[in-house]
């Protein structure tokens, strides 16, 4: 069984479905790209469209208190306060990805 690694999880989990279900709040969209990603969950946020999602790669960017990140793994680090390795267990573990899972 190979291992996982951040490659194999980001092609098993698309941001779409990860993004859709770390924040149920967020405005649901066909489209992709970046698009509104509702309030900032890393701030006290009161007003929608500081926080954008780019649902193509899973980026983030908050233009009020300045959080970014480049993958659904830079988020979830961020979003859990957990190491890599450990956010790479615990999105298999929330998202049922198996140590063989991906291309």
């Amino acid at each position: 069984m190979s291992r996982l690694t951040a490659a194999v999880l980001k092609a098993a989990l698309p941001a779409s479905l990860y993004y859709a279900r770390m924040l149920p709040d967020r405005p649901a969209t066909p489209r992709t790209g970046w698009v509104d990603g509702g309030l900032c969950p890393f701030h006290a946020d009161r007003h929608r469209g500081n926080f954008r999602l780019q649902l193509d790669i899973g980026a983030y960017c908050c233009f009020a208190c300045g959080a970014k990140g480049g993958d659904i793994l830079a988020f979830h680090q961020a979003y859990t306060g957990l190491s890599f390795q450990e956010s790479l267990r615990d999105l298999a573990h929330r998202f049922l990805l198996a140590e063989g899972d991906g291309p």
